[in-house]
């Protein structure tokens, strides 16, 4: 389920990728003053995406093993 946000929250567009060829995947930051997203924030984010993707990969090859 989607939590709104405050009404006084203010979001930053942080990463918009294609996933496919008609989809996408946006990621935003959002903070009640509006700053900016600091290093430390940014470098956990960067962590988390590549985590993620390292386990994507690897269900991933688990399917078209188990596909083959």
């Amino acid at each position: 389920m989607i939590e709104p946000l405050p009404e006084n929250q203010k979001t930053l567009l942080v990463i918009r990728a294609p996933l496919s060829d008609d989809g996408f995947v946006s990621i935003y930051f959002s903070s009640q003053d509006g700053r900016m997203m600091s290093w430390p924030e940014w470098w956990h984010l960067k962590q988390l995406i590549e985590l993620t993707s390292k386990m994507c990969v690897k269900q991933e090859a688990k399917t078209r093993a188990v596909g083959a």
